[in-house]
């Protein structure tokens, strides 16, 4: 999917292909430097646009990156689609939650930190960054945990938001906190320490 965002325009219309060079220039930016370093002129830059043109679109950073994290909304649920059966839950879960390949993107710090510096905010750049935080790894958990009650690996009370939340939590805490990296081992642990543990322990209480 690759329509850039729904925000009404002040402006005229601009040129879709200077638009999306615009958004992403925003989300690598993020990336980068960070959400308090952000800054029009250097998106501008890197997109090889006036702030001129810039400001017939947005009116202002937040406007611009609001947009910005809505395409990148769209993006997490177009990598959703890729998310591979492996024939169980553990499978699924170390494949598609490995680094460099699987169906998650991996972020770097920067990009995490300004994410959640953004969701702080009580606009709507707030709102969006919130929105695109809670999607990282929503649309993974429903799918893996599907497959496993097909199989019979969970029950029907398997709950993929908390799947969604303890992934995601563990995730920041590892590149935010720790200062860590998100490698195999890192998830082989977080599978196998944490979330089939909880994942499953009902399943294999009621069977005592």
């Amino acid at each position: 999917m690759t329509t850039p965002t729904s925000v009404k325009s002040p402006g005229r219309p601009m040129d879709v292909h200077r638009e999306i060079a615009l958004l992403d220039a925003a989300l690598d930016l993020l990336a980068e430097v960070g959400y308090e370093q952000l800054t029009l002129t250097a998106m501008c830059e890197r997109a090889t646009a006036s702030t001129k043109t810039m400001h017939h679109r947005w009116g202002n950073k937040d406007e611009l990156l609001t947009a910005a994290l809505h395409r990148a909304a769209y993006r997490v649920i177009d990598q959703s689609a890729d998310v591979t059966a492996t024939g169980s839950l553990r499978g699924d879960l170390l494949h598609n939650l490995a680094p460099n390949g699987g169906a998650q993107a991996q972020h770097p710090a920067k990009y995490l930190s300004g994410l959640l510096i953004a969701a702080s905010d009580d606009g709507s750049v707030g709102r969006m960054a919130k929105d695109l935080v809670r999607l990282h790894h929503a649309r993974l958990a429903e799918t893996v945990l599907g497959w496993a009650r097909e199989r019979g690996e969970v029950g029907d009370d398997a709950d993929p938001v908390l799947l969604a939340d303890l992934t995601r939590a563990a995730i920041l805490h590892q590149v935010l906190v720790a200062d860590g990296q998100v490698d195999a081992a890192f998830v082989e642990s977080l599978v196998d320490r944490v979330l089939l543990p909880v994942l499953t322990s009902r399943q294999s209480g009621g069977a005592k």
